[in-house]
Order: C-alpha cells, then sequence, then structure tokens
C-alpha cells in the first residue's frame, strides 16, 4: 500500500501499473494480484489511506470558517498525491470520507441549509476538488495534457497587440504565475479566495431561499 502512495507521489495516481509496482516491491505482478483482484482495488485502498490522512477541523468553529479550514487541510494532502482529486470527482468515495461528510452536513443544518442542503454540500466540495485537479494539471506528474503556462503565454502574447485587456493579464497574472518563485503562494491565494467567495456566495443566494 505504501509503495503504490510513493508511487502516486512521484507520478500521479493513473501513470503507473500493477507492474511497475511489482518491479519497485521486488516480487512478481501475481503476488500482488493474491493480495488485490485488480488495479481498481489497490487505487481504492491508496485513495482511502490517503484521505484519512486529512485532519477534521475543530467542529466549534462557525461553519464558513469550518469550510475554509477543511479546504487549507485538503489542499496539501491532495496536491501531494496527484490524480486522487481525479477520482474523487467521479464518485469514488470511501469509508474515510464518511467523517467529513457528517459534521460537513452538520455544520450546512447549523447554518440553516435544509432544502438546499445537497446542493451546497455540492457547491463547496466540487469546488475544492475541481481548484486542486486544475492546480495539479500544472504538476510536472501530468505527462498527458499539461497546463504549459509558458506555452500558453506565448500563443497569447501576438493577440495581446490587439488588447490592452489581455496584455495586462498577462503580465500581471500569467507571467507572475508562471515564475516558479510565485506559483505556490499565487496558487494559495486563489484556492482560499475561491473557497471564501463560494461559501459567501452560499450564504446570500441560497439561505435566503431556504427562508422564502
Amino acid at each position: 500500500m505504501y509503495t503504490a502512495m510513493e508511487l502516486t507521489r512521484e507520478c500521479g495516481l493513473e501513470k503507473w501499473s500493477i507492474r511497475d509496482l511489482a518491479q519497485r516491491l521486488g516480487v512478481v505482478p501475481s503476488v500482488i494480484y493474491h493480495h488485490y483482484q485488480n488495479r481498481d482495488a489497490i487505487t481504492a485502498s491508496v485513495i482511502g489511506e490517503i484521505t484519512s490522512t486529512i485532519e477534521l477541523p475543530d467542529e466549534q468553529l462557525e461553519w464558513k470558517d469550518w469550510f475554509i479550514s477543511l479546504a487549507k487541510n485538503v489542499r496539501p494532502v491532495f496536491l501531494e498525491f496527484p490524480g486522487v482529486t481525479d477520482k474523487l470527482m467521479y464518485g469514488h468515495m470511501n469509508a474515510a470520507l464518511i467523517p467529513i461528510l457528517e459534521v460537513a452536513y452538520e455544520k450546512l443544518r447549523d447554518a440553516g441549509f435544509s432544502k438546499y442542503i445537497h446542493i451546497a454540500y455540492s457547491i463547496i466540495i466540487n469546488t475544492m476538488l475541481w481548484s486542486i485537479t486544475a492546480r495539479n494539471l500544472r504538476s510536472p506528474t501530468k505527462q498527458e495534457q499539461r497546463h504549459d503556462l509558458g506555452q500558453m503565454i506565448t500563443q497569447l502574447q501576438p493577440l495581446a497587440v490587439c488588447s490592452t485587456t489581455l496584455a495586462d493579464i498577462i503580465q500581471g497574472y500569467l507571467i507572475p504565475l508562471a515564475n516558479p518563485k510565485n506559483e505556490d503562494r499565487m496558487s494559495q491565494e486563489y484556492f482560499e479566495i475561491i473557497i471564501e467567495v463560494v461559501l459567501a456566495g452560499l450564504e446570500i443566494a441560497i439561505l435566503p431561499r431556504e427562508n422564502a
């Protein structure tokens, strides 16, 4: 299990095979199949082990603060293991996520969500997962369809001649973001802002509907 986690950390969840795992362990693939039915069973165990390391925030926190704290705890874990959020977005849930689910719904109920509670939860969690997945698109482990900011900037620069707005976006955001010295800080700030905006939006747009 921990060897599979190491491979996931190094190259992403979908970029290693049973053969790679066997080679790393120094055994033949049949030994692994003796313990696991197939690769999906291994990845499910890997996801379960990884998600079990996520620390639950203090339950005494106000609901928005609780979700902000959860997001801060979730992000570094899933960034360390690329590909896990992709699986989670396609419904690969496991028992390790149940405690998060239970407390999250409790916090939403306490906040006043009822009829729209499932929508609120989905919006919050999907925003977290999509944002982390988008960041992982720039990870070196993402060999296929990797989001190369440098290449993107090169493609956009000819268009910037015709648009001062696009030129400002390139100079003021994309070029600093493409700098490895800035990327982690800017990505973290983006993540924090988008979570705060989503929570504030739910409070403004959905809670009044609960009371209508």
